[in-house]
């Protein structure tokens, strides 16, 4: 096996594993939150970041989303514990992902939420996202270009490790919004 067959495997699995963890969240996000998106009826506490909210389209930071955020923080970096060498390119890959990872995180919730689904996908029914852009909330296309833009400061290998975890992430709402679909007709 080739030096390039071998690297595609690995991050194939890698980012697959990434993807598996991002659906697992969001399942558990809509067992918690149900029809009301950020965290509307959940007792946590809440406050308005400038710099949150730049990034996040205005809406305020909540203790949940804080402490889940720095629960993946940990996670990321648990391989470095492991004996895993820290590189600033490993750390270019963890915050890029982290990025991508949220965007796919909170798309995935609004895909196998019962109350939403693709259909009600819409600015009409999601009162949290306020911009939205070519039929998507502004915060993703932000997500993904600042995830892209992070990625590029390890140009071309990081670059490439980002294209790769986008097509995964991307065939794997693709596979979950046809399974949804599936379901629901039954």
């Amino acid at each position: 096996m080739d030096y390039m067959t071998s690297w595609l495997e690995w991050y194939g699995i890698k980012y697959s594993y990434l993807f598996l963890i991002v659906l697992t969240l969001a399942a558990l996000e809509v067992q918690i939150e149900g029809k009301h998106g950020w965290m509307k009826k959940i007792p946590t506490w809440r406050v308005k970041s400038k710099i949150f909210g730049f990034f996040m389209g205005g809406k305020e930071l909540t203790g949940y989303l804080f402490y889940t955020l720095l629960l993946l923080i940990l996670f990321f970096h648990f391989p470095f514990l492991g004996g895993a060498t820290w590189s600033f390119a490993a750390e270019i890959e963890i915050i890029s992902l982290l990025v991508l990872f949220s965007v796919f995180w909170d798309f995935l919730w609004f895909i196998i939420n019962p109350y939403y689904g693709i259909k009600r996908f819409k600015k009409q029914y999601v009162y949290w996202h306020t911009q939205w852009f070519l039929g998507v909330p502004l915060d993703y296309i932000r997500g993904i270009a600042v995830s892209c833009g992070i990625s590029l400061i390890a140009f071309p290998l990081g670059f490439a490790k980002w294209l790769y975890a986008l097509c995964i992430f991307m065939l794997g709402t693709f596979v979950i919004i046809g399974i949804r679909r599936i379901v629901s007709k039954f």
